[in-house]
């Protein structure tokens, strides 16, 4: 899966289907913009039913991201539907960085 423009890609890691790695490019007009972070994407058996796990695997310094790159974002929790992709996770992610959040990640 490549974004072209959107400054996200995501490709499996190795023969294994369940294993990927992302890229996110950080939004411009953000204090983002110009890096670039690599995550990880664990997706369980039953996805699409079930969310995947996802993480930056790059440091990333965020009010929803904790020391361990867990990311705090309502779709890869409670809000979780089967209609999301890798391509709408990533742009999820993109957009919490870009926006202003004063909650931190639990």
């Amino acid at each position: 899966m490549s974004g072209g423009d959107l400054g996200v890609s995501a490709f499996p890691e190795g023969e294994s289907i369940f294993s990927w790695i992302g890229t996110i490019e950080g939004g411009k007009g953000t204090m983002y913009e110009g890096l670039s972070y690599k995550l990880s994407l664990r997706f369980p058996v039953d996805y699409p039913f079930k969310p995947p796990i996802v993480k930056f695997e790059t440091m990333c310094f965020h009010p929803n991201v904790d020391q361990f790159g867990n990311i705090c974002l309502d779709i890869l929790q409670d809000k979780w539907s089967s209609a999301y992709d890798c391509r709408t996770i990533l742009l999820s992610i993109q957009s919490l960085l870009g926006a202003e959040s004063r909650e931190p990640s639990q």
